[in-house]
């Protein structure tokens, strides 16, 4: 190279594509350098520019500082092309490859000047090419080591050569699924023809021509086991991977296929059963969650294996603490506890039922008394496995029969009593104080008696196994190791395998095999038994299916598979404990489809309403439902699939005799496993008798008002010409006698009042009568009432414009007066009353605070209910029949209106009623 101008050269190397740094050849000092040459450099432009060259590069001096001076001393260039480089790059070493020249810079005489260091880095080339090289080389080892595992592994290999894809490589477990066939060196269509034209085909095809891997599992294909021999159904699963050479072009296919027909005849028995079982299991717990009586299951050891939501509510516990437990731990005293245990084993010693009654304290009601029936659960063996129960709360039906006799003494009593209050007043006044406290006494309780009975009561994997009874040698897959609960690192010997069948199983097993692998036996061997895991001593099920091979009359090879069909059992088990249970149920129980089809009739059903199930099973539930309520079934369904339960709904049903029953009816969905419901669960009670006690309740509570209003009335009139006589009489006690006597006469006739009213109500015989009215007066009248008999508080109300209703004026002053004596009577303590009435959104609304005592949120839904009364030790002296809020209620909603409350135990209540404006 000649030397030419100085800014040429240096504009020539500060823009050249590659690398140059410029050299004096006197010196070596660096006095051009450009930016690719720092690039490859890898160092700051000062370190190199103006400095020694071999400073800034004393790593490369011993290796290539001969080279340089001889540039400058021969005026020859020296080339080195993708020489490995160990150079300081950015503050560390760094191993490179570089194509570089050192080029002399002649002037005009031939003398060299400079030197001009050319430069190009070929590192990413150079570990290109040696990447690639050793990735051929590990490639041909990794084929090599695949065709030896391929050889030797159990699931099915081969290899398919070029695009007539010939069988190069067949493995062992290959070729036993196709005994009878030659396949080495065949094209595929002519040694399996039963492939050739169907989708398989170009499914093969394609692999080899697109290189995209295909996998199926459980393919159905007919075919035979040798050639020209008849087709069998078979199932596979496989993989088609296409191969690649050297130089990564498709060249054949990989197939890796395993026989999965015993897994899929298993799997298809296990999900039918699965199927039914869940239904089933659906179906019955959907039953026993819906019903009010309490549904359990024993074990043999006396211990609950079951309980439904009613029963864990009655014992105040949650499904975790209670089931499991003994009776003991359930609450049960020792006395109550042995008598249950006595008649388990009676009932599993007979295979009979045993019924019987027993009390037991309610965690929220008290104690209770009980009707119970106990029925054997008997397994496939017909031997009883376990015992399910069913309880009926009759505390009810107990009281209601004890205070019949006690009424009926109480009225023959008062009138005798009455009787002789006519012959002397005192003597009269001391037995009516005793009666009406007596018929306090007994209006508590059934005041408590009619609370109790409105109260709701809450209510796959597949293991595979390969044995040689020759040589002893067993193998296990994985999945397989897992049902045993063997691990990986364990050798698995049929030794290992008898000691973990269960001991009760073991030995009749052991015939099974030995029967499998005789020759003269047929080779089959599919029995279900259970086992002892091997890490956990847990009893499981396993279902096992296997296949004999034989040899000259030797069996030689034993394979097939193993399944866990645990779970399956145990819903076997619940099933038939759920079917016990509805069996001894009292209430009818009854499945239907969407379309009213009966499905299902148990033993009450056929009680109550008189069919036997061989004549419903199949019918429309039409044929129980009276003309009149005919509407009542697509209501029903409507509600149902809106998301709504029904429960309690109370009903008339006919029998076979013709008669008409009253029925509670419980109505739930059942659901498939998507949630759809496919059908309907009934429960029907049988409450006519129930209906007859609370109508002869009402009609004797009626009766006793009416007797003793007479002589009240007459009793009355007498303490008043009395209180006339004694108006001047200097016996003090006896004029305040006198009043005493003739406020608890008052007292008692307002009580007859209301049990009269009631009795009314009930049979129909209160009229609402309205009549236009200012509210703003009525409530001005009350408050003005309501003053003349307390001293103890104040009333407030700020009064307002008039309020002109049309409603029945008496009956909603009671009802005010009702809510203002309520406030007074329960805020002993408190002093100020409020009373406010506001028109709001079409309505009127009246509302009367007090500053008592308040109402506990269990008890605020349940003050309007019929004898409803709370009970705190505040309330314990305050009289009351939790008469008068339940005849507000029922006066407010006939006039179209609402009644609630509002409270805060503690802080004082408020009570409201609204009337629409609509009967303004």
């Amino acid at each position: 190279m000649q030397l030419t101008d100085e800014e040429d050269l240096h504009n020539a190397v500060l823009h050249a594509p590659i690398g140059i740094c410029i050299l004096n050849a006197n010196s070596l000092v660096a006095e051009i350098v450009n930016q690719k040459f720092l690039e490859v450099a890898g160092k700051p432009y000062e370190t190199i520019f103006g400095q020694f060259y071999w400073d800034a590069f004393a790593e490369a001096r011993p290796y290539y500082e001969d080279a340089l001076a001889n540039v400058v001393k021969t005026g020859e260039a020296y080339y080195a092309n993708e020489v490995e480089l160990m150079l300081i790059r950015h503050g560390r070493e760094e191993r490179i490859f570089v194509t570089f020249v050192y080029a002399p810079i002649k002037d005009e005489a031939g003398k060299v000047k400079k030197v001009a260091v050319w430069v190009l880095e070929n590192t990413s080339q150079v570990n290109e090419r040696q990447n690639i090289e050793a990735a051929r080389v590990a490639f041909k080892r990794e084929r090599d080591r695949l065709k030896n595992f391929f050889m030797q592994a159990p699931a099915g290999i081969c290899i398919l050569d070029g695009p007539d894809l010939v069988y190069e490589l067949v493995n062992p477990a290959y070729q036993e699924l196709l005994p009878g066939r030659r396949l080495l060196n065949r094209p595929l269509f002519e040694a399996l023809p039963e492939l050739a034209g169907t989708p398989l085909q170009e499914v093969l095809l394609n692999v080899y021509r697109t290189g995209e891997p295909y996998q199926m599992n459980e393919l159905l294909i007919p075919i035979a086991e040798y050639e020209g021999g008849p087709t069998t159904n078979r199932y596979f699963s496989f993989t088609y991977q296409a191969r690649r050479d050297e130089n990564d072009q498709i060249d054949g296919i990989m197939a890796f296929v395993f026989e999965v027909t015993g897994m899929i005849e298993v799997q298809q028995d296990l999900r039918r059963a699965r199927e039914r079982s869940d239904q089933q299991t659906r179906v019955y717990e959907t039953i026993t969650s819906g019903t009010p009586d309490l549904i359990y299951v024993f074990d043999l050891n006396y211990r609950f294996i079951y309980a439904n939501q009613a029963l864990l509510s009655m014992w105040g516990k949650t499904w975790e603490n209670a089931v499991g437990k003994g009776l003991l731990d359930n609450g049960y005293e020792p006395w109550h506890a042995e008598m249950h245990e006595r008649e388990i084993d009676q009932v599993k010693a007979t295979k009979q039922p045993i019924r019987g009654e027993v009390s037991f304290p309610h965690a929220i009601l008290g104690r209770r008394v009980y009707d119970y029936i106990f029925t054997p659960v008997v397994n496939e063996h017909g031997e009883v496995e376990a015992v399910a129960g069913t309880t009926r709360d009759i505390t009810e039906r107990k009281l209601a029969e004890q205070q019949q006799v006690e009424y009926t003494k109480a009225l023959q009593a008062v009138n005798e009593e009455i009787a002789a209050s006519n012959e002397e007043l005192v003597t009269t006044n001391e037995e009516l104080m005793a009666m009406q406290q007596r018929l306090e006494d007994t209006n508590q309780e059934l005041a408590a008696s009619a609370s109790r009975l409105g109260m709701a009561i809450e209510s796959t994997s597949l293991g595979t196994w390969d044995y040689n009874p020759q040589t002893g040698e067993l193998y296990w897959s994985k999945e397989c190791r897992d049902i045993y609960g063997v691990p990986p690192d364990i050798p698995v010997t049929f030794a290992l395998f008898s000691e973990h069948i269960h001991p009760s199983d073991r030995d009749w097993v052991q015939k099974e095999i030995e029967k499998a692998i005789d020759p003269e036996k047929g080779g089959r061997y599919d029995i279900s038994f259970r086992i002892i895991r091997f890490n956990s001593d847990e009893t499981r099920w396993v279902k096992v299916h296997g296949s004999v091979y034989f040899e000259l009359a030797l069996a030689t090879r034993f394979i097939g598979t193993v399944l866990d069909i645990t779970d399956m059992k145990e819903a076997e088990k619940q099933s038939a404990r759920l079917a016990a249970i509805i069996q001894s149920s009292d209430d009818a129980i009854i499945s239907k489809t969407l379309d009213s089809v009966i499905t299902s009739w148990n033993a009450a059903a056929e009680r109550i309403f008189g069919y036997p199930a061989e004549e419903m099973v199949g019918e429309s539930i039409y044929k129980l439902i009276p003309e009149d309520r005919l509407d009542e079934e697509p209501q029903i369904l409507a509600r149902l699939k809106s998301g709504e339960r029904v429960q309690h709904f109370e009903t008339k049903r006919q029998t076979k005799d013709g008669r008409l029953i009253d029925v509670s009816l419980t109505i739930s969905p059942v659901k498939d496993p998507q949630g759809n419901i496919i059908g309907l669960s009934k429960i029907a009670r049988d409450i006519t008798e129930k209906k007859l006690d609370e109508t002869r309740k009402s009609d004797f509570i009626g009766m006793v008002s009416h007797e003793l209003k007479t002589p009240l009335t007459s009793l009355g009139a007498i303490i008043q010409v009395a209180n006339a006589k004694l108006g001047n009489s200097a016996d003090s006690f006896l004029v305040g006698a006198m009043q005493k006597a003739n406020q608890q006469v008052k007292r008692m006739t307002a009580m007859i009042n209301g049990f009269l009213n009631i009795s009314r109500l009930e049979s129909g015989k209160i009229h609402i009568e309205k009549q236009n009215f200012d509210m703003e007066t009525l409530i001005a009248d009350v408050i003005e009432e309501a003053n003349l008999t307390t001293s103890t508080h104040i009333i407030n109300y700020n009064q307002h414009q008039p309020l002109l209703l049309s409603a029945d004026r008496d009956k909603i002053g009671s009802v005010i007066s009702n809510f203002i004596s309520n406030a007074i009577k329960y805020s002993p303590k408190g002093k100020y009353i409020d009373v406010s009435c506001i028109v709001r959104d079409g309505e009127v609304i009246l509302s009367v605070k007090d500053e008592g005592m308040g109402i506990k949120q269990d008890d605020l839904g349940k003050i309007f209910d019929r004898y409803y009364r709370v009970e705190t030790n505040h309330t314990r002296h305050i009289s009351g029949f939790g008469i008068g809020l339940y005849l507000s209620s029922e006066i407010i909603e006939r006039h179209g209106g609402k009644v609630w409350a509002e409270s805060e135990s503690g802080k004082g209540s408020t009570f409201y009623f609204s009337l629409p404006l609509a009967t303004s």
